[in-house]
């Protein structure tokens, strides 16, 4: 078929005009749905309370498998690596990963003590930041891990009991380090044992000043805002295991705490919704 020159330039214009509008016409932004999950943090006295047995370990597993809505991500202290594979190997099937970091001594099974970050689904990377230790105590670590797809940080941690200036130079690190996550413009959260009671001082660096009491951090507790309380979390009545989120990235939904038979500390469960 024979097309008239005139027809040509038309056709050639009005592709133009096309591209050009597509080309000037406003980006629509991506918004991101909010994404709303829930953490268990526990200390689970893998070795004092349970002698590097196995028992405590299939606790942890049953409890995130029992869950009718699964957690994402659980944070661990004082279990031993023995204990780590056996929560890895009950929770493989179901999508989950386990890192966990050495910090000290072995376990009575023989295995190393420390820390642990459990997260569902793929992550970006993960990193171990050692914590200060001017009292020359027990070394004590920070993992956190960027989980894929919804990209924010999930950190665990154990903090020192000693009031010799150590427990206070763990969180100040603690504190700065997810300081930095939010310069980067990462949300981030971390949980675990702070050894420390809502009301010390050494807690002003993680509670949002609107907690007030001193407090000066960029964080809300997962009982909510604002107030520096919460049930007990561990044996003998005290209230030390905390999770903290970066308050500009999340927003506190709930936390329960569950006493158990297996550890000397409850487990820490909280909601919190990334938006």
């Amino acid at each position: 078929m024979r097309v008239r020159p005139g027809r040509v330039v038309a056709i050639v214009l009005a592709v133009g005009a096309a591209l050009s509008t597509l080309l000037t016409a406003p980006a629509t932004a991506v918004v991101a749905e909010p994404y709303t999950f829930l953490n268990l943090s526990f200390n689970v006295c893998g070795n004092k309370c349970n002698n590097g047995t196995l028992g405590v370990a299939d606790h942890v597993a049953n409890s995130i498998l029992d869950r009718p809505t699964r957690p994402r991500t659980a944070t661990l202290q004082e279990i031993c690596a023995g204990q780590a594979d056996r929560i890895r190997n009950r929770l493989a099937a179901a999508d989950y990963r386990v890192i966990h970091v050495p910090t000290a001594h072995h376990c009575d099974d023989g295995s190393a003590y420390g820390i642990a970050l459990v997260h569902r689904g793929d992550r970006d990377w993960y990193k171990v930041h050692d914590l200060p230790n001017p009292g020359n105590h027990e070394p004590r670590k920070m993992v956190c891990a960027m989980l894929s797809n919804q990209r924010f940080i999930a950190c665990s941690t154990h903090i020192d009991f000693h009031g010799d200036g150590t427990r206070g130079a763990q969180v100040r690190r603690v504190a700065a380090i997810m300081g930095d996550y939010a310069t980067a413009g990462h949300p981030a959260f971390v949980a675990g044992d702070f050894n420390a009671e809502p009301t010390d001082d050494a807690m002003d660096d993680m509670y949002r000043p609107a907690y007030g009491g001193g407090a000066t951090g960029i964080h809300t507790e997962g009982n909510g805002c604002c107030q520096r309380s919460g049930p007990a979390t561990a044996d003998g009545g005290r209230t030390i295991d905390f999770t903290f989120m970066r308050a500009a990235s999340f927003t506190a939904n709930w936390s329960d705490v569950a006493p158990t038979t297996v550890s000397d500390h409850h487990k820490l469960w909280a909601s919190m919704t990334l938006s």
